[in-house]
């Protein structure tokens, strides 16, 4: 089996079989995959809180024939502050929600990542939230090809990922 380290932002966890957990990260050189954690959601695991939703780090994978599976993480950027902020927190996750649902799996997507490290940090620093949201979801329609003169990016996001986020 073949193992790599790369960095990346979880974007959502979920629970898989008795005791691991299902790992949605974004990377930089590799885009979006998806990585089990073994043994992530015992107590005394030492990977529990290093592939909790909203965390950057390094990752240690071993890529196995169907799904990756995390061996060791370390968190680089917790994003407390943004954690500690129901508004900003909010708007953390919808802005993960958009590059999980709107980026293919396994697609390379260096300049995207760049732009949702960026957006992160700028939340962290206590900018305006609101405008921040904004300016990411106008470079992500225009990173996708998808931007259109004169239409809301949340217009033609909705439509780029099929579901109408003002339901979000």
């Amino acid at each position: 089996m073949v193992s790599y380290k790369t960095r990346a932002i979880s974007l959502k966890t979920a629970p898989f079989a008795e005791a691991d957990k299902m790992v949605t990260l974004f990377t930089r050189d590799r885009g979006k995959i998806r990585a089990i954690a073994k043994g992530a959601r015992r107590v005394p695991s030492s990977l529990g809180g290093r592939v909790e939703t909203l965390t950057y780090g390094n990752y240690f994978l071993v890529a196995a024939r169907s799904i990756d599976i995390i061996s060791q993480a370390e968190v680089l950027e917790s994003f407390q502050r943004l954690r500690d902020d129901s508004s900003r927190l909010l708007l953390a996750l919808y802005i993960l929600r958009l590059v999980k649902e709107g980026v293919a799996e396994g697609q390379r997507y260096p300049e995207l990542f760049d732009l949702l490290l960026e957006t992160l940090f700028s939340l962290k620093n206590r900018e305006d939230p609101v405008q921040v949201a904004k300016y990411f979801e106008r470079k992500f329609v225009i990173l996708e090809g998808i931007n259109r003169e004169g239409i809301d990016p949340q217009y033609v996001l909705s439509e780029h990922i099929g579901r109408d986020l003002r339901l979000w």
